[in-house]
């Protein structure tokens, strides 16, 4: 009965010895066998990812920062560079490779608080690593055919990003002034600016450039047929308003020749879609809107309460995300029973309405406020990384007292919330306070030398950007003189090498 055939004990026996002949060839040595080859993949040395591990005592959301692997030039770098005074010098960190390595040292040198060392990475690795010096990455892979070095750089700025700064070395004197100057006027309509300057003795110069950071603007000499209200230069977008002293409205297509518009009003508001906004005194102290040219079928409406019928800022138009239209913009001014406001007011193209409704973040009372709209960056939501923000910017004005404002006041929110700003953007204490000055946002291009710029996220470095300078040209200071000077502001931010 345990008999079994012959046949079916030898197909056994080949069955079993097929199935072990690849376990036997494994056992075999390598220098026995001259078809074994080695990796020669660089994917077999690659790091896939690298970050630092949270330590709240260190930064908050230290585990964020995003890392930057160049595998050619065997370089890993946070791209966003950590903030001023951040401790590296004891970090943990996490890397991930693309598939197993036989061995992964860290080599660190010339760091200020651990000795020259060298350190084999582990998953479960807790030791620090100190970052101020050196750091090399050593992977090795699981064949030990090939090795690569990392160099890992963690970037810390040497100076606040978050600061906006108005260098003295930046300040240029106000072109075209001369000690005889008492008034000044800049506006901007398309690719040009224009700038009036008024003498003693009533005479006039007009300046024009490209860029508020030319260094000379070509001047001609005006032969106006009236006396100008100089702050009320305004700029339409193919036409140039001013107001004589008597209120006679002027026009000019060129700054140079001047004809009337054969309207009398109180004060210009601004320009919006090729229309200017003014306000006409009508009689017993009642003022109305009104504009010119006048579109069809508008009829001239009274100011509402609180409107500022002058010495407003200058009126900005920018997008907004709320209405279809551009919205305008003025803040503070004076409305027609003598009050100091500190409102907000907006226009959509058809009606004016208040917009900072809450005067627990408003604005203080100002007059010749300088308004404009800038930048400024936020948090992203889990990650160290930050975005650019539109900022509207309230700086110098006259306040209640008849002192001048030396505060920056910012509103994220269409100008409808406002607050103070902090000390990293402040008005320098080398800056005078003013009112009535002009401010100009000016893109200009930034380039970075080859050979010092760090790549960024993307295949090619970048080595130009368009960075955004604030010009701030003239105002005058408390006893009402003309303030010769332009000076020239950025967020450091700005500065830096974009980050892709």
């Amino acid at each position: 009965m345990t008999n079994r055939n012959p046949l079916y004990l030898l197909l056994t026996i080949v069955v079993l010895l097929s199935s072990l002949a690849p376990f036997t060839s494994c056992n075999k040595s390598k220098d026995d066998d001259d078809s074994y080859t080695y990796s020669t993949s660089t994917q077999t040395t690659l790091v896939r990812a690298f970050g630092l591990q949270a330590d709240a005592e260190v930064l908050a959301s230290l585990d964020s920062v995003h890392f930057t692997i160049d595998y050619e030039k065997g370089l890993i770098y946070n791209a966003d560079s950590l903030p001023v005074g951040t401790d590296i010098s004891g970090l943990k960190v996490t890397v991930e490779f693309l598939n197993t390595v036989s061995s992964a040292v860290f080599n660190i040198t010339g760091a200020t608080s651990q000795a020259d060392t060298t350190i084999e990475y582990t998953p479960a690795m807790s030791k620090k690593l100190d970052f101020t010096g050196k750091t090399v990455l050593t992977v090795t892979s699981q064949d030990k055919s090939q090795v690569k070095d990392y160099e890992i750089k963690v970037l810390v700025h040497k100076v606040n990003p978050d600061l906006l700064v108005w260098p003295q070395e930046w300040r240029r004197d106000l072109p075209g002034y001369q000690s005889d100057a008492i008034g000044h006027k800049a506006v901007k309509q398309a690719d040009e600016l224009y700038r009036i300057m008024v003498y003693d003795g009533q005479e006039c110069e007009l300046l024009t450039a490209s860029s508020p950071n030319q260094g000379t603007w070509d001047r001609q000499i005006i032969d106006l047929p009236f006396v100008p209200k100089v702050a009320s230069f305004t700029a339409a977008d193919e036409a140039l308003f001013i107001l004589a002293q008597d209120g006679t409205l002027y026009t000019s297509v060129n700054g140079m020749d001047w004809t009337s518009c054969g309207v009398t009003w109180h004060s210009v508001l601004g320009a919006y879609d090729g229309r200017l906004l003014g306000i006409m005194a009508g009689t017993d102290g009642i003022y109305y809107h009104d504009e010119y040219p006048r579109s069809d079928g508008f009829i001239c409406s009274l100011v509402e309460d609180g409107f500022p019928v002058s010495h407003s800022s200058s009126m900005i138009q920018t997008d907004n995300t709320w209405t279809v239209n551009q919205q305008a913009m003025i803040v503070g001014g004076y409305d027609s029973e003598g009050n100091l406001l500190s409102d907000v007011w907006g226009y959509d193209g058809i009606r004016w309405g208040k917009i900072n409704n809450s005067h627990s973040h408003s604005l203080p009372a100002l007059a010749d406020a300088t308004l404009f709209s800038y930048y400024t960056y936020k948090a992203l939501p889990g990650v160290r990384r930050y975005g650019r923000q539109q900022t509207w910017f309230v700086m110098g004005g006259r306040q209640a007292d008849g002192t001048l404002n030396g505060n920056i006041y910012l509103s994220n929110t269409q100008g409808i919330v406002w607050a103070k700003a902090d000390s990293t953007i402040a008005q320098p204490d080398n800056m005078p306070k003013f009112y009535g000055a002009q401010a100009f946002v000016n893109f200009e291009t930034l380039t970075a030398s080859s050979a010092n710029n760090m790549p960024r996220r993307i295949q090619s470095p970048v080595t130009s950007w368009e960075c955004p300078f604030i010009y701030l040209m003239g105002g005058y200071n408390d006893q009402g003189a003309l303030l010769p000077y332009t000076w020239r502001g950025v967020y450091n931010r700005m500065t830096n090498y974009p980050v892709y």
